[in-house]
């Protein structure tokens, strides 16, 4: 009855409102005069893994690429490019702009934008009160959300206001939310995309006042956009006195030597949306990961971002970190945890950032390997079998990479 109710009130809210104005923007986060070099090492080439496709078991990632629709794919070990490949059909990830497909492309890579969201958080964090250590991170996170953004306690206060910043984090906030709906329709994320991603018409804090009814806060896994969304105003209000894009341009994106600007959409007040819309080339996500490996440590071993966020936020802590059986979010064929935005590989040591339509980019730290992937999936069709034939192909590639 709650999943009903949410949905009439979302088409509702949809329907009764103005229509789209139709004018997204974007803004830039500009790339240092210095990028970090990724230099060539040895080249796998055309390795084999096991596949389900057709007769045989085995593939070759030139196949995977093919029928995986894989318009990008690069392989980085300890800071050298090992696998890099682009797919030329111009059918494949068409771009608005006619730009096609090769390292200097910036993509749009959807959720995996949430993984950017949360280490820019915990940069935050860090810049603002200081945290280095564990405690002194969780004692930030387990303030309520309220006591960072003070405009959702006005008036009829949203239910974020009092969920502690640690449960938006884990996608428990609690907050009534549909990502999916019926077929994309009647859900929070087609609202969230008419009214403020697309549309202009609010700030994440405003949409955020239409969710007042809190279930079962901290209980329940429930993938949400808004819970992204949240967690980048979150962020922003940390700062101050800063933008969050301004923070990435000289912090995050100054740190790992991006090659080329970056693009982020932004709500009516000029926020970065949170939970998606950032377009970057594969080789500065590939410079993304590598900081990730390295715990906060950019290219020349400088500590950027205290490494004890990175353990917070990218390593299992127990039961509380698992995705139900049945969850729309789980991958019954390849069963993943959650945590900080990132996707934890069950009994494994590796973890991903994902997108939609197939987007990746895949941390092993074992081995110290970064595997960016930009698939054409169109909409997840069939994506839960495809994530789960891209984890065999990327386990191949960081093996040949050894």
């Amino acid at each position: 009855m709650r999943y009903l109710l949410t949905r009439v009130t979302a088409a509702l809210l949809l329907f009764l409102s103005p229509a789209d104005a139709s004018a997204s923007r974007n803004g830039i986060v500009h790339a240092p005069p210095v990028a970090r070099p990724l230099p060539e090492g040895r080249e796998i080439g055309d390795v084999e893994f096991e596949c389900k496709e057709g007769a045989s078991s085995r593939c070759r990632i030139s196949d995977f690429m093919r029928y995986a629709r894989i318009c990008a794919l690069l392989v980085v070990r300890s800071g050298k490019i090992r696998f890099e490949k682009y797919n030329y059909d111009p059918e494949i990830c068409e771009d608005d702009k006619g730009e096609p497909n090769g390292p200097d492309r910036r993509y749009g890579i959807a959720s995996v934008t949430k993984s950017i969201t949360s280490t820019l958080l915990g940069h935050a964090i860090a810049t603002r009160y200081g945290a280095r250590t564990r405690e002194q991170f969780e004692r930030v996170l387990d303030r309520p959300i309220g006591d960072y953004v003070g405009e959702l306690r006005r008036g009829i206060p949203s239910a974020y206001a009092n969920v502690p910043l640690d449960n938006v984090l884990r996608m428990r906030s609690g907050v009534w939310w549909t990502e999916y709906g019926w077929h994309g329709f009647f859900s929070g994320a087609e609202l969230f995309r008419s009214k403020v991603r697309e549309g202009l018409m609010e700030s994440i804090p405003t949409f955020a006042h239409r969710f007042v009814f809190p279930s079962t806060a901290g209980q329940h896994f429930n993938y949400s956009a808004l819970d992204a969304a949240v967690a980048s105003v979150t962020a922003e209000n940390i700062l101050d006195d800063r933008s969050l894009l301004q923070f990435m341009e000289k912090g995050l994106w100054a740190s790992i030597g991006a090659e080329a600007d970056a693009s982020w959409g932004v709500d009516k007040a000029g926020t970065a949306i949170g939970p998606c819309c950032l377009r970057a080339t594969v080789r500065d996500l590939a410079r993304f990961g590598l900081l990730v490996l390295g715990e906060g440590r950019n290219g020349q071993g400088k500590q950027v971002i205290p490494s004890a966020w990175f353990e917070i936020a990218t390593k299992r802590l127990g039961e509380e970190d698992a995705i139900p059986d049945g969850n729309q979010s789980q991958n019954a064929g390849c069963p993943l945890d959650y945590r900080y935005y990132w996707w934890l590989r069950q009994n494994r040591t590796d973890f991903t950032a994902v997108g939609r339509d197939g987007q990746f980019v895949h941390l092993y730290p074992e081995s110290d390997t970064v595997i960016v992937q930009i698939s054409d999936w169109k909409a997840w069709t069939n994506g839960d079998a495809l994530e789960c034939e891209t984890f065999r192909a990327h386990d191949a590639l960081e093996a040949a990479a050894q």
